[in-house]
């Protein structure tokens, strides 16, 4: 699909502004190090409130190319497991919309340019409609520095590998998996349209985390905004995504172009039995030649990158500072205070389950009692809908029946961060 002039315009005015944003956090990976960037914004046409265009709103942006290992996990639900910017910067978007529906509901005279009611009512019935939804014209967009891992980048990385490794990563070298089994990392490159665990590297201890490409094709029929977002908003879908860091050469940029297609758009386009309000609802797909200043292209101009920034930038507009997380925790967390409420990263589940709450009890909705756990509350906040959509992605008969799923024994924490059942050690 090609844009207008005036809707490139606005991507790139968009671009330009989380650039800023990044620079004014002050955040820089250190020397010969490389990350990736991304960011959730909202883009409309005529203000609802000031009959005015208005401009793009950022309201997330990460940094990170970082995943925990299984080994590592934390039952408490203090860690942040996936630390790749476009996870982070989905918890953030997630993260911001809930803040948004607070900020409505707790005063009369605020006014959101882009969140409106519906003409429900609060209610605790699970299958009642959701009560928020976008603005007529509101749009969601993401900005990613470089290609999702997984799926849409397996050709592009088969083109410039070095023959023998693309070789030792062919399917010719690998046991073949089962139609709905997830291969691991970059291994077989020749299996095109297939689930991918991270990390990428197979020296990498294994992790449970789903591949960016995997879990941005999810975001296309679930939303973004979760399962707790799911108790207050319709299905909030991502419209386009713009990459970076994809070559000019026409034959390579078709070959990138056909693996977004198939891996951001086509896996999913055939989900079956979706209920209703939810949909299969692929984003555009456009490429940017912004540089960002700390991308691997860009850093190997001046000097010879030597790896991956180990932290993670976290911003969440209209909300608390930055914060940077290293291994999952906010940097300069002292051992001995992991658990406590102050060192809490923003986007870890704690903290977002604390969030729903409030929100909760902003809108007249307080229905958790305090022993009630992180997955029983998420499976209680999303309506029905939102769980039969879940099944009709994940299920058997589901595109993405192949779907690694968190042990359950790593969400059974409560909101003051106490486990109720004990902890699962996992095999390397």
């Amino acid at each position: 699909m090609e844009l207008s002039e005036s809707t490139e315009n606005e991507q790139d005015e968009a671009i330009e502004a989380v650039f800023q944003i990044y620079k004014g956090t002050g955040f820089k990976p250190p020397p010969k190090q490389f990350t990736v960037l991304a960011a959730f914004f909202l883009t409309i046409s005529t203000s609802h409130i000031s009959n005015v265009r208005q401009p793009p709103k950022v309201i997330s942006l990460s940094t990170g190319t970082k995943c925990m290992p299984a080994i590592k996990y934390s039952p408490r639900g203090e860690l942040v497991h996936d630390s790749h910017a476009e996870v982070l910067a989905r918890r953030g978007a997630a993260r911001w919309l809930l803040e948004e529906i607070g900020r409505i509901s707790d005063s009369r005279e605020f006014i959101s340019e882009w969140l409106t009611r519906t003409d429900t009512t609060p209610s605790i019935d699970p299958d009642q409609p959701p009560r928020y939804k976008l603005r007529d014209g509101v749009e969601v967009n993401m900005y990613i520095s470089t290609l999702p891992c997984g799926d849409a980048s397996m050709g592009y990385l088969a083109s410039i590998q070095d023959k023998t490794m693309a070789a030792l990563k062919s399917i010719n070298t690998f046991p073949v998996l089962a139609p709905h089994q997830a291969s691991r990392g970059r291994d077989n490159y020749n299996r095109l349209g297939v689930l991918r665990t991270k990390p990428g590297r197979a020296d990498s201890p294994p992790a449970l985390s789903m591949s960016c490409s995997d879990k941005i094709a999810k975001w296309s029929v679930l939303g973004v905004q979760g399962s707790f977002g799911a108790k207050f908003l319709e299905p909030v879908y991502i419209s386009e995504v713009v990459i970076g860091e994809v070559p000019l050469e026409q034959e390579l940029r078709s070959v990138v172009r056909t693996d977004c297609e198939r891996a951001l758009r086509g896996r999913v386009k055939n989900t079956k039995d979706l209920p209703q309000g939810y949909t299969v609802h692929p984003p555009r797909i456009r490429f940017t030649q912004s540089p960002f200043v700390h991308s691997k292209t860009e850093l190997d101009i001046i000097v010879k990158t030597t790896g991956s920034c180990n932290e993670s930038l976290c911003w969440v507009a209209d909300s608390k500072p930055a914060e940077v997380l290293i291994n999952g925790l906010k940097r300069s967390t002292p051992p001995r205070h992991r658990y406590a409420e102050k060192y809490r990263p923003l986007l870890s589940r704690i903290s977002v389950f604390n969030l729903y709450y409030r929100t909760l009890n902003l809108e007249g909705l307080d229905l958790i009692q305090p022993q009630v756990t992180y997955t029983g509350a998420k499976t209680a906040a999303s309506s029905m809908r939102y769980q039969r959509a879940k099944l009709a992605l994940f299920g058997a008969e589901g595109p993405f029946a192949g779907w690694i799923k968190i042990d359950e024994e790593f969400q059974c924490f409560t909101m003051d961060g106490h486990c109720l059942k004990p902890t699962v050690s996992f095999e390397t």
